[in-house]
């Protein structure tokens, strides 16, 4: 399947930041990606990607619709990284991101899931969160005291190396109305998600 794929590499970070060493990929559910994550690209040195035209992320959608989406987003993978990547991705998107993660782990060094905005009765959601093995971070903007951070919270209790975050007094979207925070704490999660993996690889390469 060919996907339309929006690769906007930018690497270009400022002096003293630690980034990242595999790729980042920030996914969304339909047009616009570039424009959604604006504040991310530079600051992480990653990507957007986008399906292409008829292939926008609706967990209601016709059979297949999602799974189409999520297939789109790891082809698109294979084609543009040689290892696992850092995947982002925030709102609807955040279950395509779940689902991609249980269904491809090979290609995901790390999951994180901004605001997540996810129906957690759909049929086999649960069993989907804990195939999840990358470690995963789920962070959510919390405007006032009487948010609701129920599901993302959830997510985050449902995935078996889930860790959450809240930033209070912030609006919805975080990675938009609180875009340092945000930022940092996904820099920081990576950097630890890729010294588990290397310790991973040396324990695999000891016991071969």
């Amino acid at each position: 399947m060919k996907s339309s794929l929006e690769v906007d590499p930018r690497p270009g970070h400022e002096p003293g930041e630690v980034v990242p060493q595999h790729d980042v990929v920030c996914l969304h559910g339909g047009e616009g990606a570039g424009e959604w994550f604006a504040q991310q690209l530079d600051a992480l040195g990653a990507r957007a990607w986008e399906p292409r035209i008829g292939v926008n992320f609706d967990v209601t959608g016709p059979p297949g619709h999602l799974d189409e989406w999520v297939e789109a987003a790891s082809s698109a993978l294979y084609e543009s990284t040689a290892g696992p990547a850092h995947i982002l991705a925030t709102g609807t998107a955040a279950y395509g991101a779940i689902m991609l993660a249980a269904l491809h782990p090979e290609q995901v060094k790390s999951v994180i899931l901004g605001d997540p905005l996810v129906d957690t009765s759909v049929e086999g959601f649960v069993a989907t969160l804990r195939r999840v093995r990358a470690p995963s971070l789920v962070i959510a903007a919390a405007p006032d005291l009487d948010t609701d951070i129920s599901i993302p919270q959830s997510i985050a209790g449902g995935i078996r190396n889930g860790v959450f975050v809240i930033i209070d007094n912030t609006a919805v979207p975080a990675h938009q109305s609180r875009s340092h925070s945000f930022n940092e704490w996904s820099r920081s999660f990576m950097n630890i998600a890729e010294g588990l993996h290397t310790v991973t690889e040396t324990q695999e390469e000891h016991s071969a």
